[in-house]
């Protein structure tokens, strides 16, 4: 799980001999009668990938693309280790099959990076310590471009002209770094707030920035440089991984942000501004029933206005749009209840779109709430359709992931009362771009029923 506010800690007893641990651990625990391991995924076009401990068979956990599992605490020695993902007919593919060896009071973190095609599983090991007011930090780079970064800490507040250079971090190079203050009790890092930069080898000019870092556990931490994905291909992130499943994900604080447009009306197009404090974009003109193109801006908060080129009473001004770095968001213009001209905003998927999709659903249809979409494939009916989406309310948006695959769209109204009203079912489409896909349930003048599913992308 990856989380952009803080680091959480999460741990629970598996099996016996197979234990999940927390950063939490670390305090006391000693650590060398047992050997640890934890799986990261750093591949950009990758599906979810499950690492499964043969012996047992049993699951140790599952990574989509800059996430981590839990740390497992195993006996040490040889162990054989499987990789694999699930394809659209629930079917294992493995990936690899391997004898890993788990030293006791060591830390073995595998690592897949590459093209997912041709995946590459590389292992990592480091002495577990227990430490005391202090973090060793550990770093690499995964970048698909295989560029080497140089690594920059300064003191939360500091600029980058007081920051610290730790070392070129290089494509696959796993290194530790050395505090550039250490003290008496300790050569590691001193437990605070730190902030991350990153150069070009030799270079003055900053590429990244983070915001401030706080390194609040006496623990390792695993720095990982890497290609951002998704809705936003075009940019580095940093990700810190400690000994948990969470994942703390840091954007660039200068990084951009971009929207799309669309506009739902059957019969008007529609003239849309958004604008910053010191940000003004050209009004857009969209169609009726168009999905616009991305348009990057910068970050920040921006006043939304649209209106009817032909209808003077469909207008609204000044609803307030926040774009963060890094953030992918659709903006959707529709009709409500009152059919007074309103908007819908929801963040798309920074995931890879390969195998897996996050597709957004909106219900725009006033006349039902609590809408179910239905994801049928063609062996399924819905009663037996393995995905859906439960319980759109009028004017909002849901999500779910769903392998890429050809679906039939039916999009159902439940009244409670044994009555299912059809608002509208497609033909078999395929869900099976490499992209961030938006359903609609609409209204519309042509469709037999008055309603349509518009899939988008």
């Amino acid at each position: 799980m990856r989380s952009k506010v803080s680091i959480a800690l999460m741990g629970a007893v598996l099996a016996t001999g197979l234990t999940a641990c927390s950063s939490s651990d670390d305090d006391n625990q000693q650590f060398s009668n047992a050997g640890f391991i934890q799986f990261y995924n750093g591949s950009s076009n990758s599906a979810v990938t499950t690492i499964r401990g043969t012996e047992q068979t049993r699951i140790l956990g599952s990574s989509s693309y800059g996430d981590a599992t839990t740390l497992f605490q195993v006996d040490g020695g040889f162990t054989e280790i499987e990789f694999f993902r699930t394809d659209s007919d629930d079917e294992e593919i493995i990936l690899e099959t391997r004898e890993i060896d788990i030293p006791t009071g060591q830390k073995t973190l595998v690592m897949l990076t590459g093209d997912f095609g041709n995946p590459t599983f590389n292992e990592y090991r480091f002495n577990r310590e227990e430490l005391e007011d202090h973090f060793r930090l550990f770093a690499v780079s995964v970048t698909d471009d295989q560029s080497s970064y140089d690594l920059y800490m300064s003191d939360s507040g500091a600029p980058f002209t007081a920051a610290n250079l730790l070392g070129t971090i290089n494509y696959e190079s796993f290194e530790e770094q050395t505090f550039w203050a250490p003290d008496s009790d300790s050569e590691d890092f001193d437990e605070g707030s730190y902030t991350i930069y990153l150069t070009e080898p030799g270079s003055q000019e900053v590429i990244f920035e983070s915001n401030t870092v706080s390194f609040q556990f006496a623990t390792e931490y695993v720095l990982v440089i890497r290609g951002s994905s998704g809705a936003i291909q075009s940019g580095i992130e940093v990700d810190l991984i400690l000994n948990s499943s969470t994942v703390g994900n840091l954007d660039d604080i200068d990084a951009s942000s971009q929207y799309r447009l669309y506009n739902s009306l059957d019969n008007d197009a529609v003239s849309i501004a958004l604008d910053g404090t010191d940000v003004v974009t050209p009004a857009v003109e969209l169609a009726a029933n168009t999905l616009s193109g991305f348009t990057e801006v910068e970050f920040g908060d921006y006043r939304l206005s649209a209106n009817s080129t032909t209808n003077a009473e469909l207008t609204f001004n000044n609803r307030l749009v926040t774009l963060n770095q890094g953030e992918s968001k659709a903006i959707v213009i529709y009709q409500d209840e009152n059919d007074a001209l309103t908007s819908l905003s929801f963040d798309e998927s920074t995931q890879p779109q390969v195998f897996d999709k996050q597709v957004v659903a909106a219900n725009l249809v006033s006349d039902f709430t609590d809408v179910d979409l239905y994801f049928v494939r063609k062996d399924e009916t819905i009663e037996s359709a393995q995905f859906l989406i439960a319980s759109i309310d009028f004017g909002e948006a849901k999500t779910v992931t769903l392998p890429s695959d050809f679906y039939e769209l039916v999009a159902v109204f439940d009244d409670n009362e044994d009555t299912q009203v059809l608002l509208d079912r497609t033909e078999l489409l395929g869900l099976n771009e490499e992209a961030n896909y938006i359903i609609m349930i609409e209204e519309s003048l042509d469709s037999p029923t008055g309603y349509k599913i518009s899939l988008l992308f």
